[in-house]
């Protein structure tokens, strides 16, 4: 059995730490934020929430939470809902373990992405360098200041809609080759952690994903075998990306 492990060397990273995380998403259904006086949002400027979501985002070590993923896609009738876990520890290390429907790992390092999808017995390892501009990126703000995000994004604040207690900032990508791909990308900023609450992606096909995150620990201990990836000796590693949507729920 293959095991793929995080190695602990010094990362030349800072630069791909953007958690160009997952390249290959989509965003959430275009419906309209409604608004409610009763989730209105803390009153904070701009740039004063920015620097609370710097402080934040400095501070953070490590991180994990359960996720829930809803894609809406165009081909298909009704949405894909997935339940998971989500990791995360610095400087760039991220792993997306999906438990349902289907089981599925994505890990993510300074130089590197895996695939492994245990049902279709079959997996894809990639350079990093290499997705650059891919299909999407998806952006968790963990682990990058409003400078990181800023130099990908214009970053402005709406109103959070029916969401209470957050702020609701709005990532517009500057670079046209992200333009083509990403339309924006909305996140829901808890009012007292500053850490995301909500993502929302929507892709310039009209596809969305929504991600809810709960149960979020901040700066907890994590096991370097929780960064580990069991590939079994039968199952066949590509060097090809397929994406983020590599389910046979999602085909």
């Amino acid at each position: 059995m293959a095991r793929f492990k995080e190695r602990l060397r010094n990362p030349p990273m800072k630069k791909r730490a953007l958690l160009v995380i997952l390249l290959s998403l989509a965003s959430l259904p275009t419906a309209t934020l409604s608004r409610s006086e009763d989730a209105a949002a803390p009153k904070l400027p701009l740039p004063e929430l920015l620097q609370k979501f710097n402080e934040r985002q400095q501070a953070v070590q490590s991180l994990t939470a359960a996720f829930t993923e809803r894609k809406d896609l165009s081909l298909l009738a009704k949405p894909v809902v997935s339940n998971g876990t989500f990791l995360y520890a610095k400087p760039a290390r991220i792993k997306w373990e999906y438990s349902a429907p289907e089981p599925r790992v994505f890990l993510i390092t300074e130089d590197r992405f895996l695939a492994y999808y245990p049902n279709q017995k079959r997996a894809e390892e990639v350079p990093l360098s290499k997705l650059a501009g891919r299909r999407v990126f998806r952006v968790f703000g963990i682990g990058q200041t409003s400078e990181d995000l800023q130099k990908f994004f214009d970053i402005s604040q709406a109103e959070p809609g029916d969401e209470k207690d957050c702020y609701l900032l709005v990532l517009t990508p500057k670079r046209r080759r992200v333009k083509d791909r990403l339309q924006l990308v909305r996140f829901w900023v808890d009012s007292k952690t500053y850490l995301p609450r909500k993502l929302e992606y929507l892709e310039s096909d009209g596809d969305s994903t929504l991600l809810s995150f709960a149960n979020i620990r901040l700066n907890p201990e994590i096991a370097e075998g929780r960064f580990d990836v069991d590939i079994p000796k039968d199952v066949q590693i590509s060097s090809t990306f397929s994406g983020f949507s590599g389910s046979s729920q999602s085909r």
